[in-house]
């Protein structure tokens, strides 16, 4: 059954049973993976996906519903359950069904069917290959405990009885390796890279694989430090997993359950320090997500969230835009509807990452954090990470470091960002985009150590 099939007959069917407005969404996609071990396939998946979430509205209520399958036996159960949800829906503030926007912003192809033609006997030749190059590097590798290749793509389609229909149309490729080397005392160390992309003729196995090594090798013989004040850096992958962690604060809809201390009455307040501009863009060249819409069918747009230190804007899906007064910012995303980011980055300064070690005089580099998540309390904005990473004197890295505590607040941290690096990247882009973060030189951070 075709989607526009599928689509006419559904809402034909929940006009008649009595739904005064209705949408479809339908999400479809297809993933390859494959993970070698030791040179044999450990884990292979090659899987197709179908995704259909109904909503309506029906007795002044909005209603849910949800299907992997596409076809004419799921519509009654779809109307049926989504009436049922319908009913025990409390909340004042009713979702309402988005017309359309006259434009929606025009995007290089998200889209490389070249992908395609890439075979599964290639892709596995090409991990088994990057497995192979890198556990013969260094006698010092103990394993190669993740190595994996991949490519996926997906399509999005909105429908709704306003006159909604709009599809878009994706696909990526990426590989990764963690290497695990040992030293002399038996202390296990490991190392990472990864590539994403949208054509294999850009992949390079051998640079993945020496990265992850000599990013490995580099922590071997590391010891804790003292407790004090020191700059910290955070490497751009360390800042994404930062500012990742507390992204959330910048949802109005979290402001409005109190679960963020910024909100619309914040707006025009200074929150960061001068040079920092936060954006959230549905499209940026240096990624490689993108999508002009969101999961309602509103226009995505690009917009600063934090200019030159002062909040500007927040960001809402039509729900919590309706709640302030104000209009949705393209970023309702998910079934139920929520919040989300498309591409989410602060605008990088013209420090180069060599150039922010020698700014920080002694500091310390941090370039893994454990516990984003557990240590971390994101209404507040306090955490408090086990770290590890290189103590840094006069721009040069002197010895590896284990052991050690990173502690601050991140509504401080905002302000306390001295110097914004040059080396912006998104390391894990989605269907709509990704956190990307340059390295960034940040005072007023506990360091502790044994």
């Amino acid at each position: 059954m075709t989607y526009e099939n599928f689509r006419d007959l559904l809402f034909a069917r929940a006009k008649a049973a009595g739904f005064s407005d209705y949408e479809l969404y339908y999400n479809a996609g297809t993933s390859f993976s494959v993970r070698v071990f030791k040179g044999e396939i450990d884990e292979y998946k090659n899987t197709e996906s179908v995704g259909i979430n109904f909503r309506g509205t029906i007795d002044g209520k909005m209603g849910y519903a949800y299907s992997e399958r596409m076809d004419e036996s799921v519509i009654e159960p779809l109307l049926k359950n989504a009436a049922s949800n319908a009913r025990i829906i409390e909340e004042e503030e009713q979702e309402k069904l988005y017309p359309g926007d006259k434009e929606y912003p025009k995007m290089d192809s998200q889209y490389n069917p070249k992908l395609d033609e890439t075979s599964a006997a290639e892709k596995i030749a090409w991990a088994l290959e990057m497995e192979k190059y890198a556990a013969g590097l260094d006698p010092r590798i103990k394993m190669i405990n993740h190595c994996g290749i991949g490519n996926g793509e997906s399509i999005m389609r909105i429908a709704n009885s306003h006159g909604l229909d709009l599809s878009h149309r994706s696909n990526m490729a990426s590989a990764a390796l963690v290497a695990l080397v040992e030293d002399v005392d038996g202390k296990v160390k490991n190392g990472y890279d990864y590539w994403n992309g949208r054509d294999f003729a850009e992949y390079d196995l051998q640079k993945i694989g020496r990265k992850a090594v000599d990013e490995a090798l580099s922590y071997l013989g590391a010891s804790s430090l003292e407790s004090g004040a020191y700059p910290v850096i955070l490497n751009n992958r360390m800042a994404c997993d930062l500012f990742g962690t507390f992204a959330g604060i910048f949802n109005a809809e979290s402001a409005q359950k109190g679960f963020s201390l910024l909100g619309k009455s914040k707006i025009g307040e200074t929150i960061a320090a001068p040079h920092i501009t936060l954006r959230d863009d549905a499209y940026y060249p240096g990624s490689l997500g993108g999508i002009p819409f969101d999961s309602e069918g509103v226009a995505t747009q690009q917009k600063a969230l934090i200019e030159n230190g002062v909040l500007v804007n927040m960001l809402y899906n039509t729900k919590s835009a309706a709640k302030d007064g104000v209009k949705s910012t393209g970023n309702g995303f998910g079934r139920p509807l929520g919040t989300g980011r498309t591409h989410f980055y602060l605008v990088p300064g013209q420090t180069s990452y060599d150039e922010l070690l020698k700014k920080a005089g002694r500091a310390v580099l941090v370039t893994s954090m454990g516990g984003l998540h557990s240590g971390t309390n994101t209404v507040s904005g306090d955490f408090s990470v086990s770290a590890e990473g290189f103590l840094v004197e006069d721009g040069s890295i002197v010895r590896p470091l284990e052991q050690i505590t990173v502690a601050g607040n991140f509504y401080q941290v905002l302000k306390n960002i001295d110097v914004v690096g040059s080396d912006l990247r998104f390391p894990h882009p989605g269907g709509s985009g990704g956190t990307g973060m340059p390295s960034l030189l940040v005072h007023g951070l506990a360091i502790s150590g044994l």
